[in-house]
């Protein structure tokens, strides 16, 4: 391992980063007692007649120390107090250029620098993190009951609003269906007792029975599914409220659709003992 080490950094930050650095080369990377250089990395390619961070250099390196693999740890303290480390690694096996890894920190928090070491040796060498063990089957069940829990709240509210919603939509519908229609009853009334003199009245007659046709479509339609969506809401309101606790088993609850002129009545009885 060779070593660079800005003028400007402390000793012992140099020599903390170091002794974490050959710990976890050890127990990340499996290098168990790499040759640490007493000489400066600068120095070295001083030597060997080269200045930059070249493949080529590196192999210069690696034939005078006669070694197979070289790790360069760069490590300098910039003008505002901020440090930076910077890891590489070059293997004359491999023909790809040497991998290089760095990471900075601002003034004063040279512990994060410490403590950003193993990642680093992870991201150099492609060691993936390994992951924290499963939660154990009572944990998980804890974990799966704690958010049901969480969730049951919303999902109660979520469900006690569907059958207002259906019941309002129905009696809309409902409604409209019925004004639609008694429009439509009306002025055919009133179209019975025109008269037609001219073939202009014949065509206006024929125009006006097509709108009366379609309205009463419409209104034939509007009716049953208004209907049917306030039967669906108050049926899903009698089943919630029958299965609200078992405090409410004697609460009962009646629906019937009673025809009328025009429309239908939805009535609802029923007696409901739980607090609202």
């Amino acid at each position: 391992m060779l070593r660079s080490t800005g003028p400007a950094t402390p000793a012992e930050l140099a020599n903390e980063v170091d002794a974490v650095l050959l710990r976890d080369l050890a127990e990340i990377a499996g290098i168990n007692d790499p040759v640490v250089s007493p000489v400066d990395y600068a120095e070295v390619q001083l030597s060997v007649g080269c200045a930059d961070e070249s493949r080529a250099c590196f192999e210069s390196i690696a034939r005078a120390a006669s070694v197979d693999a070289l790790l360069v740890r760069s490590l300098s303290i910039d003008a505002a107090g901020g440090a930076r480390l910077e890891l590489r690694y070059f293997d004359s096996a491999s023909s790809d250029a040497p991998a290089v890894v760095s990471t900075e920190v601002p003034a004063g928090t040279s512990d994060a620098l410490v403590r950003a070491v193993p990642g680093l040796v992870r991201e150099l060498f492609g060691i993936p993190e390994i992951a924290a063990p499963a939660p154990s089957a009572p944990e998980q069940q804890h974990d799966a009951t704690a958010a049901l829990q969480a969730q049951s709240p919303r999902e109660d509210a979520a469900g006690s609003v569907v059958p207002w919603i259906l019941i309002g939509a129905g009696a809309a519908t409902l409604t409209a269906g019925i004004v639609v229609g008694a429009i439509a009853a009306k002025d055919f009334s009133a179209w019975k007792k025109s008269s037609v003199g001219t073939p202009e009245q014949v065509d206006q007659a024929n125009a006006a029975l097509d709108d009366l046709n379609t309205r009463a479509v419409v209104a034939d339609i509007l009716m049953p599914a208004g209907a049917v969506m306030l039967g669906l809401g108050a049926t899903l309101l009698v089943l919630e409220l029958g299965d609200d606790d078992d405090e409410r088993t004697e609460d009962y609850a009646r629906l019937a659709l009673e025809p009328k002129p025009g429309g239908a009545l939805l009535r609802v009885q029923g007696t409901f003992r739980g607090a609202w």
